[in-house]
């Protein structure tokens, strides 16, 4: 009878220890079996294939050399100079200096700092010089003449009024020019012929 007394109170002690018991076991095979498949799948699982290395790239391929472009005048442009300094040695030849200068001009702006450009124009430069001189000599020389023709002329006038005096200075100043003009001399020897003559009349007395 002692034991029919408690009999649904254990029973259900014993159900609820027997449900906690099965939970129990449970969850530690459920630990038990995550814990054995771990290790398997990460070992199992592919480690990852290391990441491609790119190819260094490829060398830029040599530029092509270009040609170079031709240096210094062409021989059509030598040509062309060179006929314009002959035309301008011509040009000098007459007398026409400034053509001759434009026409080397035209030689430089072709072929700049050619040596026969240089040389023509050194030649003509002289030539121009020589000519202005000599012009300048005749020159002198005609104005020469007409001081003298002058004197001359004044020394016969003085002869004439028998001024010996007037007449030796005029010739002495014609003489510094040219002693030995014609019309001096013989100016000079007309005044000594009428000097030495009786009667004449010296303006220095």
């Amino acid at each position: 009878m002692a034991n029919d007394t408690g009999g649904p109170g254990n029973g259900l002690l014993y159900a609820l220890l027997g449900a906690l018991c099965v939970v129990v076991i449970g969850g530690g095979y459920y630990i038990y079996q995550n814990n054995q498949e771990l290790p398997s799948v990460s070992q199992a699982a592919p480690l990852p294939a290391p990441a491609a290395t790119a190819p260094p790239p490829a060398p830029a391929p040599a530029p092509v050399p270009q040609q170079a472009a031709p240096t210094g005048p062409s021989a059509s442009q030598i040509a062309q100079a060179r006929a314009a300094v002959t035309e301008a040695r011509r040009m000098a030849a007459r007398g026409d200096f400034t053509g001759a200068e434009m026409t080397l001009q035209g030689a430089d702006r072709v072929v700049p700092g050619l040596a026969e450009t240089a040389a023509a124009r050194r030649e003509i430069a002289d030539l121009r010089t020589t000519r202005g001189d000599a012009r300048r000599d005749r020159a002198d020389r005609r104005q020469d003449a007409t001081r003298i023709a002058g004197l001359v002329e004044a020394a016969r006038t003085a002869i004439a009024r028998r001024d010996y005096a007037a007449a030796d200075r005029a010739l002495d100043e014609a003489e510094r020019i040219d002693a030995q003009d014609p019309a001096v001399v013989r100016t000079r020897n007309e005044l000594q012929e009428a000097a030495a003559r009786p009667g004449r009349r010296d303006g220095r007395n």
